[in-house]
């Protein structure tokens, strides 16, 4: 399953860190053997519940936020590190990126023919599940942190500046497709 993990989220082989690669690894898959899931399942799964017939997959979707991530990553350290040194970890960022809606591995289920949230999910939301499942595998609270409040349950909290980063493409994102469905 790691192996097929890799091929399939291929941003992981950015993380300069070998060992936070495989703890990245590990906890998707913690995440795909906890909700039932193969790992083909992250194409076919929306993203959301909160956008009716989501036509974007969870895979396509943290693609995309890792993507926008490296980018604003790539952009801000070079300007920054000379005006003030404020410069984002970009291990830190990257991983936070790929595992930020991990959660939704355990939130959500597919039942009668649809996707719906879990008894886990009405339970503990995926900000939640998801900082639960990285640190059970062993990722630091600094990683733990951007899953824990990329969504609102950071809002009005102190976020470092790699989670406000995450944050924030994590909603670029999500309004965007809304807006492209008409939904904004």
């Amino acid at each position: 399953m790691n192996e097929k993990i890799r091929e399939t989220i291929p941003e992981i082989d950015w993380i300069v860190d070998k060992t936070l690669q495989e703890k990245v690894v590990l906890t998707i898959a913690d995440g795909l053997r906890s909700g039932g899931w193969e790992v083909e399942d992250m194409d076919k799964m929306p993203f959301t519940l909160l956008i009716p017939d989501c036509p974007a997959s969870l895979l396509a979707h943290t693609r995309s936020i890792v993507q926008m991530c490296r980018h604003i990553g790539d952009v801000y350290n070079p300007i920054y590190r000379n005006q003030g040194d404020f410069t984002l970890d970009r291990d830190v960022l990257i991983a936070g990126a790929i595992l930020h809606d991990v959660g939704k591995l355990v939130e959500m289920e597919f039942k009668d023919g649809g996707y719906v949230k879990s008894q886990y999910g009405k339970d503990l939301r995926h900000p939640f599940s998801g900082a639960v499942l990285a640190a059970r595998n062993g990722l630091s609270s600094d990683i733990c942190h951007i899953i824990a409040t990329h969504a609102g349950e950071g809002n009005g909290r102190h976020r470092s500046p790699e989670a406000v980063v995450v944050h924030h493409v994590d909603f670029i994102n999500f309004e965007s497709i809304k807006s492209h469905l008409g939904l904004l």
